[in-house]
């Protein structure tokens, strides 16, 4: 799942092949990138609705992206952002989902890249944005990545486990996002904040993963669903979780945004 850049380096000085994409902002791409760098734009994309139907829209949509960039057959994919945050594990997590295709995350990112030596270069070439627009439907590879808003709501606590990768302040209530229609949490939701999964712009070792789960609450033997506010975080901690040694994880995609909107769904705030 993650490479480091020494690694990546030897590997390429060797004649390997990778599909390196670089999924921050297109102007970042455009200054400075990895040599050959496509700029890939995951961030942006909302399900447009947490159903099989809502999923199949949103595989369809990194399907489409995925095409247009023309990745070399046989390239091992490498997503990067400036350091390890919610972009670079949200790439990987599309790749799994919609195509059920392996690659890595450069981890430590372009930050990691420039301090082992590498080289930076203004991106140029090709350019994708995970988007709606002129998307076809698809069947997602993986789609049990992706629990839906049913699932959710009816998650049996024997069996599966809800976590909210969203900041204290939102687990809590005291802090919402404009967009979102009401404060508060899923119930049933324990806390792991994103930000702890990672250190120096990388991530934790397995071990102080799996430790920091297991404080958390949270049992390998389960299935985890993660949601934060629009699904970008949930996707890092995803990537924590795998490399903690959890096999059955999923992100709720439409997360918080969409269940605040849901007005008959239950929430907790302020503690409770």
């Amino acid at each position: 799942m993650l490479i480091s850049a020494s690694e990546l380096q030897k590997r390429m000085a060797g004649g390997e092949q990778f599909a390196l994409l670089d999924v921050r902002e297109l102007e970042q791409w455009q200054t400075a990138s990895l040599p050959g760098a496509l700029s890939l734009n995951v961030y942006d994309y909302f399900v447009p609705d947490s159903t099989p139907e809502g999923y199949a829209a949103m595989a369809g949509a990194f399907v489409h992206a995925w095409q247009q960039l023309s990745v070399t057959s046989g390239a091992t994919p490498v997503f990067f952002e400036q350091s390890v945050g919610m972009r670079s594990p949200r790439g990987l997590w599309f790749l799994w989902f919609a195509l059920g295709a392996d690659g890595l995350i450069l981890d430590g990112g372009v930050d990691a890249w420039a301090a082992a030596g590498g080289k930076l270069t203004p991106g140029h070439g090709a350019q994708a944005v995970v988007s709606a627009a002129g998307a076809p439907i698809c069947q997602p590879a993986m789609q049990q990545l992706a629990a839906t808003r049913c699932e959710t709501i009816d998650a049996d606590q024997a069996s599966t486990q809800l976590l909210d990768a969203r900041r204290p302040t939102e687990y809590d209530g005291s802090f919402v996002h404009e967009c979102c229609a009401r404060a508060g949490r899923i119930p049933g939701s324990k806390l792991l904040f994103w930000e702890d999964v990672v250190e120096h712009g990388r991530f934790k070792s397995t071990e102080a993963l799996a430790h920091l789960a297991a404080e958390a609450g949270f049992t390998p033997s389960k299935r985890v669903i993660i949601w934060c506010h629009r699904g970008a975080r949930a996707a890092t901690v995803l990537v924590a979780l795998k490399l903690a040694g959890y096999q059955d994880v999923a992100v709720y995609v439409g997360s918080w945004h969409e269940w605040a909107s849901h007005r008959e769904l239950p929430l907790l705030s302020r503690g409770y």
